[in-house]
């Protein structure tokens, strides 16, 4: 849902006064308002899960990962492993293995800078975490 145009302001004027129906139907559905509201509900109470989450990321910053990983204190996760052919073995082997990591190739990224993108969920298990830094160790 949602889109962007970037232009002139005589494209602005002209998709305003010309595009209005590609300009609503844009929009998001109500259903998905829906949605966004019953989040803003549920979302204060789940700290047990913000927890869970913050103990997951302690634990993947602390497994000794023998690949570099940049800190971040964020359930987004960079596993630094350079070469395409390197990273996409390591993305199918994980994806083997049951875990959804993926890899960020060249060009996307300067070559050598290569690496898996992994984002960790309060849903996620101890287990799965220690399937998933057991494979990159």
């Amino acid at each position: 849902h949602g889109a962007c145009v970037v232009g002139s302001g005589l494209l602005r004027t002209y998709l305003i006064n010309f595009c209005r129906s590609f300009i609503y139907t844009t929009a998001l559905p109500e259903t998905s308002i829906a949605a966004i509201k019953a989040f803003y509900h549920l979302f204060p109470g789940m700290n047990a899960e913000r927890n869970h989450l913050k103990e997951l990321i302690y634990a993947f910053r602390n497994a000794g990962i023998r690949y570099n990983c940049p800190l971040s204190d964020t359930p987004i996760q960079i596993v630094m492993i350079p070469g395409n052919e390197e990273v996409k073995r390591t993305e199918q082997q994980l994806i083997a293995a049951g875990i959804n990591a993926k890899a960020i190739l060249y060009p996307t990224v300067p070559a050598g800078s290569e690496r898996l993108r992994i984002v960790l969920h309060a849903y996620n298990t101890a287990e799965e975490l220690a399937l998933l830094t057991g494979l990159l160790k």
